[in-house]
């Protein structure tokens, strides 16, 4: 009778004890926003809204290679997730420029020292109606366009009005050109903001004369649906920098070349360590498979696979020995 006694006693402790390590290991493993690794966990991630095709592709493709994935997207302005990773609101954000001194001061003083990694270039594009008879700007023009009334003569020698629209309040295209081009002067009448770069695509589509400054990330894959919906609606402005003989369209040669005036990096920040999740991401998007994927959306990586190419000096006349 003891014997049973104690031998239920032992099945009842090597039960429970099961049950605490198989709970215990569930708790352990699970995925979520502390609990987590390069390659397993959830992550609340905060981008720039004009980057929303590329970063939703790179994220799908990502999740895709590691099942215990979980990235919670938020489109926002760049401020707004500068602000995120500031508050604690999300680990890792995805902007058009690197944080300013003030910003790296905030960060700082909270003894936060965000890593970056630069992981490939954009920029700020200009798109019209096909039937605007506008194809070319100047830089000088640009800077009228953008603070004051602007006209220009149309085939039939007509004067006609050029309106500005801009993808939306306080979104980086708008800080870009109020700072880097315009330092700091206002914006003209005939510049509007809509509520998404998506709208403004739109509007152009169906209305001539108006110009709209947008992320080219939203028009740069060629075999995107968005793209091909609208090629035969709307079309790129080209633009020059400072010398106003050399125009250039936005894309992954003038990029490249620095021939385009308004081109733009973007950086994938984190403040966690290197075994998280932020910091798999971000080496995700700057590995290999992330920068190819941006090439072939349109975009040009930072870092490029290296071609090596062996070159036979032998004349194609000289017989095989």
């Amino acid at each position: 009778m003891k014997l049973n006694f104690r031998l239920s006693i032992s099945f009842f402790v090597f039960c429970a004890t099961a049950v605490t390590l198989i709970t215990g290991c569930k708790d352990f493993f699970k995925n979520d926003y502390d609990d987590n690794s390069p390659t397993s966990g959830k992550l609340n991630v905060y981008y720039d809204e004009g980057l929303e095709p590329h970063i939703r592709n790179q994220v799908n493709t990502f999740e895709s290679q590691y099942a215990q994935v979980k990235l919670d997207l938020h489109a926002c302005s760049e401020s707004e997730a500068v602000q995120a990773l500031y508050s604690d609101s999300c680990e890792s954000i995805i902007i058009s420029r690197l944080l300013s001194e003030a910003e790296k001061k905030s960060f700082a003083s909270k003894d936060f020292f965000p890593e970056y990694s630069a992981v490939a270039k954009s920029g700020v594009a200009l798109i019209t109606n096909i039937q605007t008879q506008v194809s070319a700007l100047s830089m000088a023009d640009l800077i009228t366009l953008l603070t004051k009334p602007f006209s220009f003569k149309d085939s039939s020698g007509n004067a006609i009005n050029l309106n500005v629209i801009f993808d939306k309040n306080n979104s980086s295209v708008i800080h870009y050109l109020k700072d880097s081009i315009l330092k700091g002067a206002n914006f003209s009448k005939n510049c509007n903001i809509l509520s998404s770069t998506l709208q403004g695509i739109n509007f152009v589509a169906k209305n001539k004369n108006t110009i709209a400054f947008i992320d080219y990330a939203w028009l740069s894959d060629v075999d995107d649906s968005l793209f091909k919906a609208n090629i035969d609606k709307i079309k790129f402005i080209c633009v020059s920098a400072k010398n106003d003989s050399v125009f250039a369209y936005p894309n992954q040669s003038s990029f490249k070349l620095n021939t385009y005036p308004f081109t733009r990096t973007v950086f994938v920040y984190r403040k966690t360590g290197d075994f998280t999740l932020a910091k798999g991401f971000e080496s995700y998007i700057a590995g290999p498979k992330g920068q190819l994927t941006f090439l072939k959306q349109g975009l040009l990586p930072t870092r490029q696979s290296e071609r090596k190419i062996e070159i036979n000096t032998k004349s194609l006349n000289q017989s095989e020995k």
